[in-house]
């Protein structure tokens, strides 16, 4: 598994990437900093942080300030790569 992405960052990343919603041929992300902190029983401070390193890191696109988010090509190649490891174990 990648440096980058330990623990917090890649539950944070997977619980974008299981809750993708198709728009208009685009698969969005339409959750707040809140509802994810909620699932994941983060705090909204981390879950904000957390957010911002994987949009520095091109891992995440923002597509509005209300809380849209797209996966990129990278993170969707980080998530596959991952859960292959995964279900090696």
């Amino acid at each position: 598994m990648s440096e980058f992405f330990v623990n917090d960052k890649y539950r944070v990343l997977e619980c974008m990437a299981s809750r993708q919603i198709p728009v208009k041929n685009e698969q969005v992300i339409k959750l707040s900093q809140q509802e994810i902190a909620d699932i994941l029983h983060f705090t909204k401070t981390k879950v904000n942080a957390i957010i911002g390193e994987l949009k520095v890191n091109g891992y995440l696109v923002q597509l509005s300030a209300r809380g849209k988010y797209s996966l990129t090509e990278k993170a969707n190649a980080e998530l596959k790569k991952m859960g292959s490891q995964e279900a090696e174990k």
